[in-house]
């Protein structure tokens, strides 16, 4: 990948400027859970590394919590506070969670929500970290912090499908395998809802190239 990957990336996400109202909502809530809208509101940041070859930063959530211990995420948290802005939550979770400095990151725009089993409604805010590694992770919420590759996230082909249990009820959910990892849940729809736009974008964007000439 070379930077025109920036390109891609930029044209996938809804800009900052449109606000959150028209964004779709992806639901992970049981079959047949109709609740209104969820009680909380979380914002996650999608960091992507703004190198040549682009990779996604990920956590693994500490063993020892209560929710969701030992799952692969993204760096992020509830919104703390009325009138408290998804990407600022995402920027502030991030530095709290992995040590990534918010003026290292460009937020670029959002993805679809994604209300949760848990009663969150989640907002993916996509941004290009100009900050590199060694991580500074909070050990009581992060055990281990990694990266996978953008061109492996962005290949709707790797991610498959499975059927799982929970309260009772069975639902379809996505994964994404990278070496030992296993990336799903909300984690990986947020990433194959990237994939989708990136696909999409591309697709328009050689449609027009095709038209030009």
């Amino acid at each position: 990948m070379s930077r025109a990957w920036q390109q891609t990336l930029r044209a996938a996400v809804t800009p900052l400027s449109s606000g959150v109202a028209s964004l779709d909502v992806q639901t992970l809530r049981l079959p047949g859970q109709s609740l209104p809208r969820p009680a909380r509101t979380a914002a996650v940041l999608l960091g992507v590394l703004d190198f040549d070859q682009p990779e996604i930063l990920l956590t693994r959530r500490a063993m020892h919590l209560t929710h969701h211990p030992g799952q692969v995420s993204l760096p992020g948290g509830a919104m703390a506070a009325r009138g408290e802005t998804g990407v600022f939550t995402a920027l502030r979770e991030a530095e709290e969670e992995i040590g990534l400095l918010p003026d290292n990151v460009e937020p670029i725009g959002f993805l679809d929500r994604v209300d949760t089993i848990s009663d969150f409604r989640v907002l993916p805010v996509v941004g290009l970290v100009r900050q590199s590694p060694p991580w500074t992770p909070d050990y009581s919420e992060v055990d281990e912090v990694f990266t996978i590759p953008l061109e492996l996230a962005l290949d709707t082909g790797a991610y498959a499908m499975e059927t799982i249990e929970r309260f009772g009820s069975q639902f379809t959910v996505h994964y994404l395998h990278w070496r030992d990892y296993r990336i799903w849940g909300v984690t990986a729809a947020i990433l194959r809802n990237l994939a989708i736009r990136s696909q999409a974008a591309a697709s328009d964007r050689a449609g027009r190239i095709q038209q030009a000439r």
